[in-house]
């Protein structure tokens, strides 16, 4: 399965990351810059297992943990309709 942003979705870089504003629901969310280096790397499709990779090599992070906390933010994305799955 892979991931990308949702076209219903924009975005812009903040001081501590990035805020999406969901012009379906007019609600704004925020996203740390792990989350926003995730958020970017959704532009073009994305599985989980290249997420994790990218991320835990640019952060020096296990991958296993890295992968269970990307998870956990994708579905919560998925649940808000931030994202969408191929």
């Amino acid at each position: 399965m892979t991931y990308f942003v949702s076209p219903e979705c924009v975005s812009c870089e903040v001081e501590d990351g990035i805020a999406i504003l969901d012009l379906r629901s007019n609600t704004y969310f925020s996203l740390d810059p792990v989350g926003a280096a995730i958020w970017d790397r959704m532009a073009a499709p994305a599985s989980l297992d290249d997420l994790a990779a990218v991320i835990a090599a640019e952060y020096d992070v296990a991958p296993e943990d890295c992968r269970r906390d990307i998870s956990d933010l994708l579905d919560d994305m998925l649940t808000h309709g931030l994202i969408q799955t191929v």
